[in-house]
């Protein structure tokens, strides 16, 4: 279900000014429709779930400069790494089986209790987004944030239920280390938007890194402009 900025402004109860503040410094969820924007109803509702362990001003007042590296989302992709054909056949199979093989390329994260903590946030509500994608997560990140800011994509071996709204199956995930709970939902907001997209769902389900860097750096670009 579509909402309007009024309609958003009255479900967080603040006024419609914050909301334009929020969607200027894209820390909400939302899209352009006919020259306006609007929101998902359910991704409002799993940001909304995400952004109350948050401190409200993060999600609210612009980052400052040196806390949000300006850097395309391709990038934090690159720092974390791509994995295939990670095994599984549940949830809880799945997410464990990724963070052990981002363990590798990310040392320092404690896999085991990002896992405990991943799924105590899905037993919330799940972060599979539509479209056979997922963006499993702790809740909150303050136990959870890294030096730099980084993004795993991982392709499953076999798609999974992940109790999606859209009842997809998810054969990709995509997991955020954050340098900040502020980054995080930044980054966040972009994924949502960015994972709408027909080309970018395209060139993700071909598994081709190198194209899917482009694809995302040329489509990052074109909607969020300079501002990354």
């Amino acid at each position: 279900m579509k909402l309007s900025v009024k309609d958003v402004a009255d479900l967080l109860n603040v006024s419609e000014k914050t909301i334009y503040r929020m969607i200027k410094n894209e820390t909400i969820p939302c899209f352009r429709f006919g020259g306006q924007w609007r929101f998902d109803r359910r991704e409002i509702t799993s940001w909304a779930e995400d952004t109350r362990e948050f401190s409200y001003q993060t999600a609210v007042n612009k980052p400052k400069a040196l806390e949000q590296e300006a850097i395309p989302l391709a990038e934090f992709i690159k720092r974390g790494g791509i994995y295939f054909d990670v095994a599984g056949v549940t949830k809880e199979e799945a997410i464990a089986n990724c963070l052990i093989q981002i363990k590798n390329t990310i040392p320092q994260i404690d896999s085991q209790r990002l896992f405990e903590a991943i799924m105590i946030r899905e037993q919330i509500c799940s972060t599979a987004i539509g479209h056979g994608a997922a963006l499993p997560h702790p809740r909150p990140f303050k136990e959870f944030t890294a030096p730099l800011s980084s993004i795993a994509l991982c392709h499953l071996a076999h798609p999974i239920s992940f109790a999606a709204l859209d009842n997809e199956k998810v054969d990709t995930l995509f997991f955020v280390f954050p340098k900040s709970e502020g980054r995080f939902l930044r980054i966040q907001t972009k994924l949502l938007r960015l994972l709408k997209d027909e080309s970018i769902l395209q060139v993700l389900k071909n598994k081709n890194p190198q194209d899917f860097y482009e694809a995302l750096s040329e489509k990052e670009l074109e909607i969020f402009g300079d501002n990354l």
